[in-house]
């Protein structure tokens, strides 16, 4: 049989099939009444899948789309199908077809609503011992779990050497490759490529919107932080969205219609992307916030939607900076932030190069990554 969600109802039983056109009724025992019809039962047939892989071996074409059952039977615990074209009946459990009915979306362990929220002091973020989560597969999943509502958490704890930020990344999925590289080191360079390669002040801003697919998840860490300043800055874009949308809608529109050309480029890459500030998913709800104003590229609009872009763009920029939506954070040695790059602002305050040393290493995981994850962790 196909896979079972991690939800299922045991007593869950079929009261009643009947044939009714080019489908099944089948009713549950909870009072589900639902239609299912003939191809979709033939096409997602259970014994059509490879027995190791579980992936779907059944060609579509070999049948009519408006093909018949030549007999069936049922009880409470499932239908069993005689297709034409095949020697061997099909059997359908009643838990099986509950689960998966038209209609009923698969049950996501990783769809987990994000939990919006403004500044917030810095001792309330989400933190994680790494230990912990290198050793038990429980905490690794809370800790996952608290990433994708709150979209920013805390790993302590982590040992004394530089890759042990990147020797955790393990536990959790591939790394992102990028043009500055699979792991990057945040620290002052003489001749940098990137404003995050100084000492100066980084405004809030999302990495790599020039990038084809942006980077899911960020990964810092602290390695040595013994200058004076350097605090890190974070904001919850998801909530500036909301706001944004509520003080004018037609700004919000505005910033999720227009696609913003973005552009990175040094002596050895050029790479560029279009898209909007404000991503909605097919349902319209938010799933991607995308600011970065040192690599927005020049505005290629046209002369009539310039002075509405400009105008939605620069409050977007003064509500940004508003200190409501602020939350400072200086990251010690042995911690390690994680935040989704997708909804989460950072930033961070200037410091002194001089006074002693700040040196960070990063990297990049992506969204499907971590839901994998918590898929299976969850089972």
């Amino acid at each position: 049989m196909p896979g079972v969600s991690p939800k299922k109802n045991l007593s869950m039983q079929i009261t009643s099939v009947e044939r009714v056109s080019r489908e099944f009724c089948v009713c549950w025992s909870d009072g589900c009444r639902v239609l299912i019809p003939f191809i979709w039962l033939r096409d997602n047939d259970p014994d059509e899948l490879h027995p190791h892989t579980a992936e779907r071996v059944f060609d579509l074409t070999t049948v009519n789309l408006d093909i018949e059952p030549l007999g069936y039977t049922s009880n409470a615990d499932g239908l069993v199908v005689q297709w034409p074209g095949k020697d061997e009946r099909s059997t359908y459990s009643a838990q099986w077809l509950y689960q998966h009915r038209p209609g009923q979306v698969r049950h996501d362990p990783a769809d987990i609503p994000p939990v919006i929220w403004q500044n917030t002091d810095a001792g309330n973020l989400p933190r994680f011992s790494a230990i912990d989560c290198a050793r038990s597969d429980k905490r690794l999943l809370q800790a996952l779990q608290a990433l994708k509502r709150n979209g920013l958490i805390i790993f302590n704890g982590l040992d004394d050497h530089s890759a042990a930020g990147e020797i955790f990344g393990k536990y959790i999925g591939f790394k992102r490759q990028t043009n500055f590289g699979v792991m990057f080191e945040v620290t002052s360079k003489p001749e940098p490529n990137n404003l995050a390669y100084t000492s100066l002040a980084l405004p809030l801003h999302t990495d790599l919107p020039n990038q084809e697919v942006v980077p899911g998840y960020q990964i810092l860490h602290c390695y040595r932080n013994s200058a004076n300043g350097g605090a890190s800055v974070f904001a919850d874009g998801f909530r500036i969205c909301v706001d944004v949308q509520a003080d004018s809608s037609a700004e919000y529109d505005l910033l999720c219609e227009l696609s913003l050309p973005w552009r990175f480029h040094d002596e050895d890459d050029d790479v560029r992307f279009r898209r909007p500030i404000i991503e909605l998913d097919a349902s319209g709800n938010l799933c991607a916030f995308t600011f970065n104003a040192h690599i927005a590229d020049i505005p290629d609009f046209s002369s009539e939607q310039l002075p509405s872009f400009y105008m939605a763009y620069r409050k977007l920029m003064q509500r940004i900076r508003d200190p409501k939506y602020r939350c400072p954070y200086l990251l010690q040695p042995g911690e390690m932030v994680m935040f989704d790059n997708r909804r989460i602002l950072h930033g961070r305050e200037a410091f002194d190069a001089q006074s002693g040393t700040r040196h960070l290493y990063g990297y990049y995981i992506e969204h499907n990554e971590v839901d994998s994850k918590i898929r299976v962790l969850a089972k």
